[in-house]
């Protein structure tokens, strides 16, 4: 919700079975937003604990490159 309306394709893909390998590069950017950090940081830790899976994600490296990106973004500021 506080990426508003366009946010909800994405966090389809994210719970999807098998997310696009794009979807590394767009979480990673989406990150250093902070309503990106917010989205993915919420209270229930959904999107968390889907970014965890994609750090094993065996058939794309792409995807566990941007799921590692994104979760360095969320401990730290960027700038």
């Amino acid at each position: 919700r506080a990426l508003g309306p366009g946010a909800e394709p994405l966090l389809r893909a994210l719970s999807g079975a098998r997310p696009p390998a794009e979807l590394g590069a767009l979480l990673c950017n989406l990150s250093q937003a902070p309503e990106g950090r917010r989205a993915l940081l919420e209270p229930s830790g959904r999107a968390l604990r889907r970014l965890l899976l994609l750090l094993r994600a065996p058939d794309s490296a792409e995807l566990r490159r941007g799921a590692a990106g994104a979760l360095r973004n969320c401990c730290f500021e960027h700038g």
